[in-house]
């Protein structure tokens, strides 16, 4: 069997079994609307619990049912809630086995293998399928950043780059926080959210670039992953905090949109962009930085940190059109952490520190 038949194959075994699912178990039958990098996204979920938890990260970004089409049509079913297997689809023993990529047909069917879940992308249809073994089994990983590597491959393909950064904005206009893991993002983020702006992310965005040239990020998931010195600096998250379950996973998330629910925005304009970092003072302020320094801190884990790399130079070239296009900062995050809010409310009107 050929590449692109074998594609086709284990794409329509596992959407049989996806249909087979449903129809043992329609109680278990949930169907979730989603407005994701501002088009219409269809989940549906042959298992309760599994779409439960596929939603929290995403809850914000519930939409509607639309009369049109969907852009992207996801379908997935829970063995244990079902009862149904597949052939494909086999547990692995080793929880902490990283997870495998398979391509066929040049690129148009990406299949995902983890130790729970198998899952098959047709990038023509817009269409994916798969299985998980129990939704008791995902791991921290996959409940807080569910079906990430095939939305990011999603929106790289309507041309929409992700970006590994974070994001929150006032009335529209959003300032990009980039940096290496550890260097402030998170703490910016939550502390922005909790006085009032708009959390769109501290981990990925999609960036597009509109017509008129201006830039546009999109939020994807509310989650958020604290180092644990790092959460006891929210008291209040503490008791909602999720401590992962693999060997690797050494961060707590905590979904955030059921705590804040008015706190969230699908999108925003970027405005600007600063780079977080510690500093051994009390108050936090700004100062320009270079469009190298911004760019050496954004790119390489925007570059070789996401999946399905491919087209870096394109990748590259689009980040760099960025950085050139808005003005760039240095964060210096004091231990006031009101302080924080305040120096970006002042960095999104252009005001001198």
């Amino acid at each position: 069997m050929n590449s692109s038949a074998a594609g086709v194959a284990t794409y329509e075994r596992l959407s049989g079994a996806f249909r087979a699912a449903c129809a043992a178990q329609p109680d278990q039958v949930v169907v979730r609307d989603y407005r994701i990098a501002g088009r219409p996204v269809r989940m549906r979920f042959a298992g309760r619990a599994l779409g439960d938890a596929y939603d929290r990260p995403l809850a914000h970004l519930r939409a509607a049912e639309s009369a049109a089409a969907p852009d992207l049509t996801i379908d997935l079913w829970d063995e244990a809630a079902t009862g149904v297997g597949c052939e494909d689809c086999v547990e692995g023993s080793d929880p902490n086995a990283h997870g495998t990529v398979m391509v066929y047909d040049g690129g148009r069917h990406v299949k995902q293998q983890s130790p729970c879940t198998v899952t098959l992308s047709d990038r023509q249809a817009s269409a994916k399928t798969g299985w998980v073994s129990s939704a008791e089994r995902l791991t921290q990983y996959e409940l807080g950043r569910p079906l990430h590597a095939s939305l990011l491959l999603w929106m790289r393909d309507r041309g929409i780059q992700a970006v590994h950064a974070g994001l929150v904005a006032r009335d529209g206009e959003g300032v990009l926080f980039g940096g290496p893991g550890g260097s402030g993002k998170t703490t910016t983020a939550v502390t922005c959210l909790r006085a009032g702006y708009q959390y769109l992310a501290d981990d990925y965005v999609g960036l597009e670039r509109r017509d008129d040239g201006t830039w546009f990020g999109h939020s994807l998931y509310s989650s958020s992953h604290f180092e644990p010195h790092h959460l006891q600096r929210f008291p209040d998250l503490v008791p909602h905090a999720m401590p992962g379950k693999l060997e690797r996973e050494d961060k707590h998330m905590v979904l955030l949109s059921g705590l804040f629910p008015e706190g969230f925005a699908n999108g925003a304009a970027i405005r600007a962009i600063a780079l977080p970092r510690v500093v051994p003072r009390v108050e936090t302020r700004f100062r320009p930085a270079s469009k190298v320094a911004v760019l050496k801190q954004l790119a390489p884990s925007s570059l070789f940190q996401l999946p399905f790399l491919g087209a870096g130079r394109a990748r590259f070239d689009t980040m760099a059109a960025l950085v050139e296009s808005v003005p760039t900062y240095w964060l210096e995050l004091g231990s006031d952490l009101p302080g924080i809010p305040d120096a970006i409310g002042r960095m999104l009107r252009g005001e001198a520190e």
